[in-house]
């Protein structure tokens, strides 16, 4: 199953797009507890893109989903300015001030996160949870 989806970086958007992504994760056999974990992922990874890709400007942003007996996959596209997340350290738990733990989450929900810095402008970011309880 694919499906594609062009999202404007605003938070309607984003909350249409959840809404329509849950039964699409419903159709790929995750259970509740995995699907929550990839909607969790996808929307700190579209939030940081609104908050810090884009900022007051705002910008489209390109999702492509996939799936197949083993992973489900989402590659997030945006054309706003060059971020990768996989190089941000881990935060040091418990946190003095709020915030701050988006791209922590996102590693950690996720089975394999990697970041494609080619793409001129903007930011390629691929997101894969494995159907399968064990990372390989």
């Amino acid at each position: 199953m694919e499906k594609k989806f062009e999202l404007d970086s605003n938070s309607q958007q984003l909350k249409h797009f959840r809404e329509e992504l849950r039964p699409l994760l419903k159709q790929t056999g995750l259970d509740d507890k995995a699907s929550g974990e990839v909607l969790l992922a996808l929307q700190e990874a579209l939030t940081n893109i609104v908050r810090h890709s884009y900022g007051s400007e705002g910008g489209k942003i390109q999702v492509d989903f996939s799936e197949d007996a083993g992973e489900v996959r989402f590659s997030i596209r945006d054309f706003g300015h060059k971020f990768d997340l996989t190089q941000v350290p881990d935060p040091v738990l418990p946190r003095d001030k709020p915030g701050g733990l988006g791209i922590f989450l996102i590693k950690q929900l996720m089975d394999r996160v990697t970041y494609d810095g080619s793409c001129n402008p903007g930011n390629l970011l691929h997101l894969i949870k494995l159907k399968s309880s064990k990372p390989v």
